[in-house]
C-alpha cells in the first residue's frame, strides 16, 4: 500500500476515534482559579445539579469532558466557592473553549468555537446594557430637567429595540436553543380595546386571549427548556394564576400539556411529576379530583412508570382514597356502632345536612378543635337542622367514651368501628373508612347534603359554618 495513503488513513482514524472519545469537551482558562476546583452545572427547574468538575492546573487551565453528549440548555460554570458562576448556552456544538480574565466581575469572557454560546453572550450583554439604560431613565422621573413625555418616549424606544432584537433571533427558528428560550419568555399582548369584540373592553375575552396565547411557539417535548431558569416558573404561574381553578378546567389544560410532552421521556416525567406534586394535596378544596384524573389516566395504567416501590405505594394508596370521596360524589357507606353497641348507618340518618367529624380523643389538635365543633353545633347547627356524626378513628374506645361524657358532647350521633368488623374488612380485602375518607390526620370534617353527597371536606369548622350559612341563605 502507498505509504502516504496509509498515513492518511491512520490520521483519519485517529481524528475519528479521538473525537468520538469525548462527546463534549469544554476547555477552560481562568488564571485567578489556578489549582482550584471548578464545576459544570445546569438549571433543572429550580435546582442546580452538578454535571462535572475539574481541578485547574497551575496555569488556570482545565477541561470538562465526557463520553455522553450534554442535553442542550443553560449551563453554569461554577467557581470554587459554588456561590458564583457564569452562564453558558450549550446545545449542538459541545467542543469549545472559554476563558475569563476577571471571574468575580464577570468580565473578559471569551468563547472560542461556540457560535451558539457567543450569540447567547451577545444577547445577555445587549439586555444588560438596555436594562441599565431603563434604570437610568427611571431615576430621571424625579428630575425637572427631563419631561415625563420624553422619558416615556425614550423607554419606548429601548423596549422597541429589545423586542425587535428578540424577534430577529426568534425568526431563526426554535431548532436553535436561544430562539426557543426567547419564545418561552414571550408574554402575550392582549389586543387593544378597538380590536376586541364590539370595540369594548371585555375582561373575559382578555383573559381567554392571554391564556390561549400563553404557550405560543413552545414545544413541550423540547427537553432543553427544562435546563433553563424559565420553564418551571412559567409552568407554575400558568396553573396558579392563569387557569380557572375549577378541576375540569385544570384537567383539560394538564392533558394538553402531557399529550404534547409525551414524545420526550424527560419532559413528560417533569410535567407529570409537577402536576402530581401540585394536586395530590391541593391548595383548594375539590382540586384533588385533578390528582384522581392523573392517577387513573397516567399512574395506574403505568404510563408514568418512573416511581420506586415506596413512592408507587403512596401514590396508589392516595389515589384509591381520593377516588371514593370526590366533591359531589356519594359519601362512602359508614356502617358502625354507637357507644351502646347499637348499629349506626350513615345512609339511615335523615337530615338536610350531615356533618361528619372524624376524631381521636388522644389527639392534641382534636382536643383543641372538637370542643369548638360541639359549641357551634349546640349554638347554631342543631337549630338549623344539621346532624352531627362523630366517628372515632383511634385512641382507644374507653378514652373516647370518657372524653364524650366529660365534655358533654350531647345530641351528637357517636359511632365507631368494632375490632371485629375491622378485622373482617381486612380479611375480605375491603378498604376501611380511614382509606375511604382519606383520614391521614385528625380532626377531619365532611359536609354532606340530604342525599349524602359530599358538599365539602378538609375545611375548618369556621369555613364549614360559613358554607352552611350560604347554603341555608340560598334555600
Amino acid at each position: 500500500m502507498n505509504k502516504f495513503l496509509l498515513l492518511t488513513i491512520i490520521g483519519c482514524l485517529q481524528f475519528y476515534f479521538g473525537n468520538s472519545q469525548n462527546a463534549y469537551k469544554i476547555d477552560v482558562t481562568i488564571k485567578a482559579f489556578a489549582n482550584q476546583q471548578i464545576y459544570l452545572g445546569y438549571y433543572f427547574g429550580k435546582t442546580f445539579p452538578i454535571k462535572d468538575s475539574v481541578k485547574l492546573d497551575a496555569a488556570g487551565k482545565g477541561s470538562f469532558k465526557g463520553k455522553e453528549k450534554l442535553v442542550g440548555g443553560i449551563y453554569l460554570l461554577g467557581y470554587p466557592s459554588k456561590s458564583e458562576y457564569v452562564e453558558m448556552l450549550i446545545d449542538k456544538n459541545q467542543t469549545f473553549a472559554i476563558s475569563i480574565d476577571s471571574p468575580l466581575q464577570k468580565k473578559g469572557i471569551r468563547l472560542t468555537n461556540s457560535p451558539e454560546g457567543s450569540e447567547f453572550q451577545a444577547y445577555q450583554n445587549f439586555m444588560e446594557a438596555n436594562g441599565k439604560a431603563l434604570q437610568a431613565l427611571d431615576k430621571l422621573n424625579t428630575s425637572n430637567t427631563t419631561t415625563p413625555k420624553t422619558i416615556t418616549q425614550k423607554k419606548k424606544a429601548i423596549n422597541d429595540a429589545v423586542n425587535k432584537y428578540r424577534e430577529t433571533i426568534i425568526a431563526k427558528g426554535t431548532k436553535n436553543l436561544l430562539p426557543a428560550i426567547l419564545n418561552l419568555l414571550k408574554i402575550p399582548i392582549v389586543p387593544d380595546v378597538t380590536k376586541m369584540p364590539n370595540g369594548k373592553y371585555d375582561s373575559t375575552y382578555a383573559w381567554y386571549y392571554y391564556k390561549s396565547n400563553y404557550w405560543n411557539g413552545v414545544n413541550f417535548a423540547d427537553e432543553r427548556l427544562l435546563r433553563t431558569p424559565i420553564y418551571e416558573s412559567k409552568f407554575d404561574d400558568y396553573f396558579k394564576t392563569i387557569i380557572y381553578p375549577q378541576p375540569d378546567s385544570i384537567i383539560n389544560e394538564a392533558d394538553k400539556i402531557l399529550v404534547a410532552s409525551i414524545a420526550n421521556t424527560e419532559t413528560f416525567k417533569f410535567n407529570t411529576t409537577k402536576l402530581i406534586q401540585r394536586y395530590i394535596n391541593p391548595e383548594y378544596m375539590g382540586q384533588d379530583a385533578v390528582y384522581v384524573h392523573l392517577f387513573e389516566k397516567y399512574i395506574a395504567p403505568g404510563t408514568a412508570n418512573w416511581f420506586d416501590e415506596k413512592q408507587k405505594k403512596f401514590l396508589f394508596d392516595r389515589g384509591y382514597s381520593l377516588i371514593s370521596n370526590k366533591i359531589g360524589d356519594p359519601a362512602p357507606a359508614l356502617d358502625l356502632v354507637d357507644t351502646l353497641g347499637n348499629p349506626i348507618s350513615l345512609y339511615n340518618i335523615k337530615s338536610n345536612y350531615t356533618v361528619i367529624c372524624f376524631w381521636d380523643a388522644t389527639c392534641g389538635h382534636c382536643k383543641e378543635v372538637v370542643p369548638s365543633v360541639d359549641s357551634i353545633y349546640k349554638a347554631k347547627w342543631k337549630q338549623q337542622g344539621v346532624t352531627l356524626l362523630g366517628v372515632m378513628t383511634d385512641g382507644g374506645l374507653q378514652n373516647w367514651k370518657t372524653y364524650i361524657t366529660e365534655h358533654q358532647f350531647t345530641n351528637w350521633i357517636h359511632a365507631y368501628q368494632t375490632d371485629e368488623n375491622r378485622k373482617k374488612d381486612n380479611a375480605d380485602g375491603k378498604p376501611n373508612f380511614r382509606q375511604l375518607y382519606d383520614i391521614v390526620s385528625t380532626p377531619k370534617l365532611y359536609l354532606l347534603d340530604k342525599d349524602k353527597h359530599i358538599i365539602a371536606k378538609q375545611l375548618t369548622y369556621q369555613q364549614l359554618d360559613d358554607l352552611l350559612n350560604k347554603k341555608l341563605e340560598n334555600k
